[in-house]
């Protein structure tokens, strides 16, 4: 197997058996990922919260039904409130960070690390000069070019461009390789500035978030609890309905009802 082109088939694996799949199998998923910062944190900081929090409590903890299932639903909408305030300053920031780096504000005179825009650009021009020769190579050239417009360095577009880039002839294939190292490592320095900026934001707004949280978290629980209580009213209200009709069924409401008191307004009403 290999992860980023690095090959991990040892002759004495670490696990055997089962564990070995096991083992593969996590390694190929992490593979997989394009990276891992600051959104993957919030995601599992979430999932944690809101599925395996709320699990534990339900399982593991002694308290009263009315006290874990309280401690349960607190979880999952602290979870959810912090999602929603952490969210917008990944979204937003990495998007102005990166509008930032590829106008060439983050530059420094010739220095242009998080300027992706600069480097992809001197890739592509590179590339398409390198496979005009050929237009087998010219043609999977363009369509590189156009996912990288489209979807960006991902990791398979990246491999595919290593691909490419070793069919190229000898005297072009320098040229392209270093371009493109050159786009690659941009790619990463903007990547990692993103996630270390938006933390720092994050972190400095810490104050804001909570006060937020503790202020929106009382609420939506009274409102849930409000509307548990209505249902659980409605519910009550249904069934001492359904016991009263079953008792006048039963005879047991008959007994304010009689002939006589039946006659005697019909006679009251005739008078009248």
């Amino acid at each position: 197997m290999k992860i980023n082109r690095i090959n991990t088939n040892y002759a004495n694996p670490a696990f055997k058996g089962g564990c070995t799949a096991l083992q593969h199998k996590f390694a190929n998923t992490f593979a997989n990922i394009d990276g891992i910062g600051e959104g993957a944190s919030i995601a599992f900081d979430f999932l944690g919260k809101a599925v395996v929090v709320p699990a534990v409590i339900m399982l593991a903890s002694k308290e009263p039904k009315e006290k874990k299932e309280y401690s349960a639903l607190k979880n999952p909408v602290a979870a959810t409130i912090q999602l929603a305030l952490e969210a917008p300053i990944l979204f937003f920031g990495s998007k102005a960070i990166e509008k930032a780096a590829n106008k060439g504000l983050l530059d420094k005179g010739q220095n242009k690390q998080y300027n992706e825009k600069f480097f992809k650009d001197s890739f592509t021009s590179t590339l398409r000069d390198a496979a005009k020769e050929n237009s087998a190579s010219a043609k999977r050239a363009e369509e590189l070019i156009n996912n990288i417009n489209v979807k960006g360095l991902t990791k398979k577009i990246a491999e595919s461009a290593e691909d490419l880039i070793e069919t190229l002839p000898e005297k072009s294939k320098d040229l392209a390789k270093k371009a493109f190292q050159d786009y690659n490592t941009a790619h990463r320095k903007l990547y990692h500035l993103q996630n270390r900026l938006c933390f720092a934001a994050a972190i400095i707004l810490t104050p804001l978030i909570c006060a937020l949280e503790n202020k929106l978290h009382p609420i939506v629980m009274d409102k849930i609890y409000e509307k548990e209580s209505l249902n659980a009213n409605k519910h009550q209200q249904a069934n001492v309905l359904k016991q009263e009709v079953c008792s006048m069924q039963n005879g047991k409401a008959w007994q304010y009802i009689s002939i006589h008191a039946f006659i005697k307004s019909l006679k009251k009403g005739a008078a009248q």
